[in-house]
């Protein structure tokens, strides 16, 4: 789903689709592993190991930062062969990243932390589990659907610039 968020935000700042899919895929993949990886941990317990979010990076705005931080390095070599505009399509799915992972995690058993009177608190809007096949079913669906829409956007304002540009001029 984050793909499709991401490349559906992407297309409207740029025409080239397959520059902002790479920039998508290269930063969902990126802020999401970081994400996970210093946020979870494992807690033993009765039954075993069972992972625990931490509020390190399972917040809003401290996800933003950590979306953010694996696209710098992208930042600067798209930068460096597109220029400004191609370093906005950079910053803008960095910080989409976090948030929309966190929206993500809403929907999980574990929730996301807010604070509230002084303490981190776990938020959830349902509790589904992890592998719930119809969740993640429904989310790669929205996934696609969005992706299919960033793509008809592409093709539409592309083609419409430019027959409308060579129709002017010829």
């Amino acid at each position: 789903m984050l793909l499709g968020v991401i490349s559906l935000v992407l297309v409207f700042l740029s025409n080239n689709f397959f520059t902002n899919f790479f920039i998508a895929a290269y930063s969902s993949i990126l802020g999401n592993s970081l994400i996970d990886r210093l946020g979870h941990r494992e807690l033993l317990t009765g039954r075993g190991y069972i992972p625990v979010r931490t509020p390190l990076t399972h917040t809003y705005a401290r996800s933003v930062l950590w979306g953010l931080l694996p696209t710098v390095p992208l930042a600067f070599l798209i930068h460096y062969i597109y220029g400004y505009y191609g370093l906005m399509e950079v910053l803008f799915s960095g910080i989409i990243v976090g948030p929309t992972h966190m929206f993500l995690d809403m929907f999980t058993e574990a929730g996301v932390y807010v604070k509230k009177n002084g303490k981190w608190r776990r938020f959830a809007l349902a509790h589904f589990r992890y592998d719930n096949p119809l969740a993640n079913g429904l989310a790669i669906l929205l996934g696609v659907l969005m992706l299919f829409a960033a793509m008809e956007l592409h093709a539409y304002h592309y083609s419409n610039f430019y027959y409308h540009y060579y129709n002017y001029y010829f």
